[in-house]
């Protein structure tokens, strides 16, 4: 019984009526519904190889910067670790996949990046923000080395192909079948953190990351919250590399290079890093910004950069602050 229950009993008024935390009012679940509706209309809209594959890169990029906003936005943590994570779910998920079809796989580099960004981020815990970004990336070069030299694990300079995606039985092989596939996961992903969102874990991230010092004085663990929120964005992370290798059916060292993690990190920037919308929005323009751009050929570069500056220089909050902001403004007008 609350304070407030307490003091209308003694004096027989009724208190005011509890209220719901504001994040209850964002309809997260109402969004991610549409969300997922929009996504299963889309391949008969869009026609052709190339369309389809668009969707899918821009899918699998989606729940890439979803682990990155987990690693950033909840834990705190800079991390240039991003390709490490990504390459190592791939492998992974391709190896054990031989065993038991595309679940098993998926599952296990879930699981195994998960518990390899835990660990790395419990032996940095005492690093600062500089520090750990700089090991993180050097971890991630460590991983590309490994990977190019564990030639019976990842086939070296040959990579890994014909790799098949089964789900029970049942053998995908057409790139509508891979969009839906991962487009799925990615509404999973999206689903769950639309859970944490809404619980308290994430109010007690955000009190650990802003005022870590006085959040341990409270008796919350902030090492034990920022790893696991850690471990889960890699994990996020893995399960993209695991889309990569199953619905591209080959993949080599050359799948995963450095510019990853800088691209990851303007997926967060244009989308909006406060907001786990931002990652897949993000994720879908930084994907179709150079397919629009592909006929200005010289100038591709430079329009590339001043479109991207422009949106982070007027848009602080992202693309999916826009709303917010259109609404705000709207409002200002009015009174």
């Amino acid at each position: 019984m609350s304070a407030i229950d307490g003091i209308a009993r003694r004096t027989g008024k009724a208190g005011p009526p509890p209220t719901k935390p504001v994040i209850f009012d964002r309809r997260q679940r109402e969004l991610l519904a549409a969300v997922a509706i929009l996504g299963a209309l889309l391949p008969l809209g869009v026609q052709g190889l190339y369309g389809t594959g668009i969707m899918i890169t821009s899918a699998i990029y989606g729940l890439l910067a979803l682990g990155f906003y987990f690693q950033l936005t909840l834990a705190g943590q800079f991390s240039l670790a991003t390709v490490g994570f990504y390459a190592i779910g791939a492998y992974t998920s391709v190896w054990a996949s031989q065993h038991g079809g595309f679940l098993v796989g998926f599952v296990t580099a879930v699981l195994v990046t998960g518990l390899i960004g835990t660990l790395l981020k419990l032996a940095l815990s005492r690093s600062p923000l500089i520090q750990f970004a700089i090991a993180t990336l050097a971890f991630g070069e460590l991983t590309m080395i490994v990977m190019r030299n564990w030639t019976s694990f990842t086939g070296g300079g040959t990579g890994r192909f014909g790799i098949e995606t089964s789900i029970f039985g049942l053998m995908l092989d057409t790139p509508r079948e891979y969009f839906y596939l991962s487009f799925g996961v990615l509404v999973v992903g999206l689903g769950l953190a639309v859970l944490v969102e809404r619980s308290p874990v994430q109010r007690d991230l955000i009190f650990a990351r802003g005022m870590g010092d006085v959040a341990r004085t409270t008796g919350l663990s902030t090492l034990r919250l920022q790893a696991a929120a850690f471990g889960i964005g890699a994990a996020y992370m893995g399960g993209a590399g695991s889309l990569l290798a199953h619905t591209s059916a080959f993949i080599d060292p050359t799948s995963f290079h450095v510019e990853i993690s800088l691209d990851v990190l303007l997926m967060l920037l244009l989308g909006g890093s406060g907001s786990l919308w931002g990652p897949p929005v993000g994720a879908v323009i930084l994907t179709l910004i150079p397919e629009w751009l592909r006929d200005l050929a010289d100038y591709k570069e430079l329009v590339y950069a001043l479109i991207i500056l422009l949106v982070i220089v007027m848009l602080p909050g992202g693309l999916a602050s826009l709303p917010n902001t259109v609404r705000a403004r709207l409002k200002e007008r009015r009174k």
